[in-house]
């Protein structure tokens, strides 16, 4: 018996087609596959600069203390000839009035007020000649970065090293002055140097008149 079977060209060509078709398919499927396990996984990638444990902290350091003027130098030390301390301004006043101390001003730090006729540099310039009844008090005093420009006065009254520095100041702030409007700090100070011609009382009246509202300066003791 022949059982041998004949195929027509055309049931081959159909089989070979069949079969690449399949091959192509296969490989096709196989190589998804690589790719999605081979892909990394979008939800495990770390965005880009960005800290793993947050934000950095601020430095306290530079961060302004809240409702704090910041300063404009750094303190000036000086000396006061100081003549007593009071709680209260009217006694200070009072004080001054009945004891007859010659150019002393009252000046205010915190809830305490100091009456003070002197202000200098060194000791000797607060009083040169050890006033009785008077004692010489080493301070600090701290311009503040205050407006409408008080904080720049008191630190150019601080280093001035001559009266007529600080007469120049109140004629170029007078001259700077808006539409011919009088500069309430330079009539102040002009009327405190018309009064002295001595730096140490100049100094010591600015720095009362400041010390008042506290705003551009500062007194450490």
């Amino acid at each position: 018996m022949n059982f041998k079977k004949k195929y027509s060209k055309l049931t081959i060509m159909l089989a070979l087609g069949q079969g690449v078709l399949l091959g192509i398919i296969a490989v096709a499927v196989v190589g998804f596959i690589l790719m999605k396990t081979d892909a990394p996984d979008a939800a495990a990638t770390p965005e880009p600069n960005v800290p793993a444990n947050g934000p950095a902290a601020a430095d306290p350091k530079l961060e302004a203390k809240a409702g704090e003027v910041p300063a404009l130098g750094a303190p000036v030390a000086m000396y006061a000839r100081q003549h007593g301390v009071f709680s209260s301004k009217g006694s200070a006043a009072a004080f001054i009035a009945d004891s007859q101390v010659p150019a002393a001003a009252v000046v205010r730090s915190d809830s305490q007020y100091f009456v003070w006729s002197a202000l200098g540099p060194t000791e000797q310039d607060a009083d040169p000649a050890g006033s009785e009844g008077a004692f010489r008090k080493s301070l600090s005093v701290t311009p503040l970065a205050c407006t409408g420009g008080g904080g720049e006065l008191v630190q150019a009254v601080l280093k001035a090293g001559k009266v007529s520095e600080i007469q120049d100041l109140v004629n170029v702030r007078k001259q700077s002055a808006e539409g011919g409007k009088k500069d309430p700090l330079a009539e102040k100070l002009a009327a405190i140097t018309a009064f002295t011609g001595d730096l140490n009382i100049i100094r010591m009246h600015v720095i009362a008149h400041f010390a008042e509202s506290g705003d551009c300066v500062k007194l450490q003791f």
